[in-house]
């Protein structure tokens, strides 16, 4: 039933996605100094970053005043469109005395540099209620490191159950990138 519950949240989720990636522009205007959205614009925050980003967006857009602010604003309200909504509406929530496991490799990740295949599964009360599947395949071409990266499910990182308790927010999410960067490319 869980993998039945997130096709049709993929349904639902992908057309407001679109829709985010769209409005992304003109959310940009509503963000107040702190680079928070308004609580009523909040399905299109990112709880977890202000609207101008995280260290890597920074460094990527680091130019001051008001057209490179709102450029930044929009690039990353673009890059992560509806995250709240992923998060809020469409995600699940761990809660104490729930199950959760692994089977794979939890290092595995583009950022890692670790190959592989990696599954996590969260059971209520002997029911599966949430899966995540993630695969990375790093590669080199014309000297340059990449990496295909897919997911798919809701967001249940970690390598323990402390670490999905610490942040019990599980995001419905699919990607698939087959050029994304490397951690490989930083480790030389």
């Amino acid at each position: 039933m869980a993998y039945l519950k997130w096709f049709l949240f993929l349904l639902i989720g992908v057309p407001f996605e679109l829709f985010a990636k769209l409005m992304s522009p003109v959310l940009a205007f509503f963000v107040n100094d702190e680079g928070w959205l308004p609580q009523w614009l909040w399905w299109f925050q990112t709880p977890d970053n202000t609207c101008d980003g995280d260290r890597g967006h920074k460094e990527r857009w680091p130019r001051d005043g008001v057209f490179w602010t709102w450029m930044r604003r929009c690039a990353w309200l673009f890059r992560n469109s509806a995250y709240g909504f992923n998060y809020y509406v469409l995600g699940i929530h761990y809660k104490p005395g729930d199950e959760w496991w692994f089977e794979g490799d939890p290092s595995v990740g583009d950022t890692s540099g670790v190959s592989g295949l990696c599954k996590w599964y969260l059971k209520r009360d002997g029911k599966l209620i949430g899966w995540q599947i993630y695969f990375a395949h790093h590669y080199q071409i014309f000297g340059t490191w990449k990496c295909v990266r897919i997911g798919a499910g809701w967001k249940i990182w970690g390598n323990s159950q402390a670490d999905i308790a610490s942040d019990p927010y599980c995001p419905h999410w699919a990607y698939c990138n087959l050029f994304k960067g490397s951690g490989r490319e930083n480790a030389q």
